[in-house]
């Protein structure tokens, strides 16, 4: 870790701007601008997770959303009903800038075009700005560790609940992974879909001169993880870097899981 760095386990600290600029930039070809291509790949998992409306219901929960929107553009126009639970709340409001179309929100417009071009529906991107708009029902607190998270979300179970690189990132280790797992199962109705995307064998990730800790998960412990709690039908897509100089984090790629609820 660099000497000037400063480790913290709080998110406190983090700061929801900075992340935006430095981790949702476009290229020049209106590509997402991202280290070996994992944003595009991420975006087109989740294109091909929710095409042609492969996956029933209309509540979707996305836990931990952060300050981002990107991960639920494809989920649009097939689940009117759209909750983001995130527990740091200056993530929160800039999530709820976006929804009230406030000028200081991130602009999220090369994100929606991009997605919708993958979807083959590039001229209709305005149309799928509103839809999300209307889509997302409720920005919420959320802390994974409770113990009742349908009661506290005043909801669910959901249809679908995905989380896009957070589990991982909150666990202190593997037990406690596997505890938030668990807990986030409760959240998804039997039958339904589970969407993780986790980061893999990494330690930190720093933003700035704030270095976070991460628990240490490899693809077969993730798997098992969510087997554990209750789901089948596990599938998964990896992502491996060739490199990661020059990242301000130490693994060595991603992964794309999805899972259906046993109804047994």
């Amino acid at each position: 870790m660099d000497s000037e760095q400063t480790e913290t386990s709080s998110y406190d600290n983090f700061n929801a701007k900075s992340y935006l600029k430095n981790n949702y930039r476009m290229r020049p070809d209106g590509i997402p601008d991202s280290h070996e291509d994992w944003m595009p790949w991420l975006l087109n998992n989740l294109k091909d997770t929710f095409a042609g409306g492969k996956l029933s219901g209309e509540r979707l929960l996305d836990v931990g959303t952060g300050p981002a929107i990107h991960n639920l553009i494809s989920a649009a126009p097939y689940f009117p009903n759209i909750t983001c639970a995130e527990f740091c709340q200056e993530n929160r409001e800039e999530v709820e800038k976006w929804v009230r179309g406030e000028n200081d929100a991130f602009d999220w417009d090369p994100f929606i075009k991009y997605v919708c071009g993958l979807e083959g529906e590039g001229s209709a991107w305005e149309a799928r700005q509103v839809a999300l708009r209307d889509a997302i029902q409720q920005v919420v607190f959320c802390d994974v560790r409770e113990e009742n998270l349908p009661e506290a979300l005043n909801g669910g179970p959901y249809d679908v609940v995905s989380s896009i690189f957070t589990l991982c990132g909150v666990a202190k280790d593997k037990a406690d992974f596997d505890g938030i797992v668990s807990n986030v199962s409760s959240l998804v109705k039997p039958g339904g879909t589970l969407i993780l995307v986790c980061d893999l064998e990494a330690t930190h990730y720093t933003d700035g001169k704030v270095s976070f800790p991460h628990t240490y998960l490899e693809a077969s412990y993730i798997r098992q993880a969510v087997r554990n709690s209750g789901f089948v039908d596990v599938k998964d897509d990896i992502l491996v870097f060739r490199s990661i100089e020059g990242l301000n984090w130490d693994g060595t790629g991603y992964i794309y899981l999805t899972a259906r609820k046993s109804s047994e």
